[in-house]
């Protein structure tokens, strides 16, 4: 979508990312775009995708905080948050 509306994320100061991805988790290009970023804030409402994900980026980032939110309660579905920095 960037590249379709001729963004040049290189031309801009960007430090955080903030991501709420569906409950199939982040694209592989997603990821790759994450990496770039020096803090990324993940918002999750599947725990198993948000796991996969930040194994990717744990290549590049360490998880600095993370949170669970009982948002719905009386089902079992709750929403995570992650806050990663990229390691110097």
């Amino acid at each position: 979508r960037l590249t379709e509306a001729a963004v040049d994320l290189s031309s801009l100061k960007l430090e955080t990312l903030f991501v709420d991805p569906p409950r199939a988790g982040l694209e592989p290009a997603a990821i790759g775009l994450a990496r770039s970023f020096d803090t990324v804030v993940y918002v999750s409402c599947n725990p198993e995708t948000l796991a996969d994900d930040v194994e990717q980026l744990s290549h590049t980032h360490d998880i600095t905080h993370a949170a669970v939110f009982d948002q719905f309660p009386y089902t079992r579905h709750c929403e995570a948050g992650v806050l990663l920095k990229k390691r110097s």
